[in-house]
């Protein structure tokens, strides 16, 4: 029972690696904005009359958990086929064992 207790669940709960990828991905996100932000200036969607922002608004920032569950969902989560232990040229369906 002594050993279960160092086991760290609350490590690998979602709220802390949602945090975790939050912090990871702040630069990139910031980039992505920014590059938004820019096109949106070349097309004339933003009004440039009082200057350009140093910082991009807040509306060219995705949502990181909405870009967290998009690569989560993959269509192949399970694989459709084995090889067989004995011949790796023969496949069989996998039935979730």
């Amino acid at each position: 029972m002594g050993l279960i207790s160092f086991i760290p669940f609350d490590k690998y709960q979602r709220a802390y690696l949602d945090a975790f990828y939050r912090l990871h991905s702040a630069p990139q996100r910031r980039i992505d904005a920014t590059y938004r932000y820019i096109e949106a200036i070349e097309d004339g969607f933003e009004d440039i009359s009082a200057g350009i922002s140093t910082e991009p608004p807040r509306k060219y920032y995705e949502d990181h958990v909405s870009n967290h569950k998009k690569v989560d969902e993959k269509p192949y989560s399970k694989p459709l086929y084995i090889r067989d232990k004995n011949n790796p040229r023969i496949l069989h369906p996998y039935r979730g064992r």
